[in-house]
């Protein structure tokens, strides 16, 4: 392809020394087609006009001011072969590594994790060792669906149980590095509310999902109703996307007097978020005398007091085994509350 020097020069017109544009608006701006404008942007980055910037959930661009400092860096960042981390190792951190950096650039893979390690000033190959340390410790505590038995710490809190297995598909924090890629994902969709973050999040658990419900031979499933209404809900894109199981789902709704919503996390006490689970929680299901085992999913998890409510008034129709799973929880959280969100 011809590039027009006029229409180069158009572009980089429009930079200045501070800022980053999409090229969606660099199209707008010059009245030209996405399509023209990311051929000329190509360009532009192969001559070492312009750099490419990742900033969720794509490409931003911004102007070089010295050619020769930009090769150096992306040189420095290219020599992978300074660290002793193996091809698989490497391959690993590719799947599990997840991060969003203060500024909602994505850090992700290798080279994400790499970059998180810069960041703090920390020495990359200790710091992967650790990060390996801690996932092949979670590695042993999961099951063959890849699910974390949470029973025995949850018996400790309460006098009767009414809940029979107890599963969790991510550990919210550990250790130094934080929220973990899922728990990640699933937090700053608590955040932004964006619908490709909510697909992420599911499908880094449908399968898990799918293994429990072939394992356990549930007969239906439950989603725990939601304190927040928002314009994008994760748990009701999972219930679209589980009906490929064709399994039913049973009926519980949150109802609330005076039609004031009063999430569980902003409950300081545990007889305060027992009494708000006791009070809005309900089953509304013609069809529950049906059902003998269900899987309650919910993805964060507040306070187990509505989980247990919720099994309790299950089990008070008549359901047999209530079994439950979250997308993320931590084993260490008691009865504090996550106050991030």
């Amino acid at each position: 392809m011809a590039y027009l020097f006029k229409s180069l020069q158009q572009i980089m017109d429009i930079f200045d020394s501070k800022n980053e544009l999409w090229a969606t608006e660099i199209s707008e701006i010059i009245g030209k087609s996405n399509v023209i404008v990311h051929k000329y942007l190509k360009e532009l980055v192969k001559i070492w006009k312009l750099k490419k910037i990742w900033a969720w959930p794509r490409t931003k661009y911004a102007i070089i001011f010295d050619k020769n400092e930009e090769i150096k860096k992306k040189n420095n960042n290219t020599q992978d072969n300074t660290l002793n981390i193996g091809f698989s190792d490497k391959k690993l951190l590719d799947e599990i590594f997840l991060k969003f950096s203060a500024q909602w650039k994505i850090l992700k893979w290798f080279d994400g994790i790499k970059k998180w390690c810069e960041e703090r000033n920390l020495d990359p190959e200790i710091k992967i060792k650790s990060y390996f340390d801690i996932y092949n410790h979670i590695l042993k505590l999961q099951d063959n669906c890849g699910l974390i038995d949470a029973k025995k710490a949850f018996w400790k809190d309460f006098e009767k149980v009414y809940l029979d297995e107890i599963y969790y598909a991510d550990q919210y924090k550990r250790m130094d590095f934080g929220r973990w890629k899922l728990a990640e994902i699933t937090f700053y969709w608590k955040q932004s509310q964006n619908k490709q973050l909510i697909s992420q999040s599911i499908d880094e658990i449908i399968y898990k999902i799918e293994c429990l419900v072939w394992k356990q031979k549930y007969d239906s499933i439950a989603i725990v109703p939601w304190s927040i209404d928002r314009k994008n809900q994760l748990l009701k894109m999972l219930k679209n996307r589980l009906k490929t199981l064709n399994l039913p789902f049973v009926n519980i709704i949150k109802y609330y007097p005076n039609w004031i919503a009063i999430p569980q996390k902003t409950l300081k006490t545990r007889e305060q978020r027992l009494q708000n689970a006791r009070d809005t929680i309900f089953v509304d299901d013609k069809n529950i005398e049906n059902y003998n085992k269900i899987l309650l999913i919910d993805d964060f998890v507040w306070s187990w007091s509505t989980l247990n409510e919720t099994a309790k008034k299950l089990k008070q129709l008549w359901v047999k085994k209530i079994d439950w799973l979250a997308f993320v929880w931590n084993l260490n959280l008691s009865y504090d509350i996550i106050s991030e969100i």
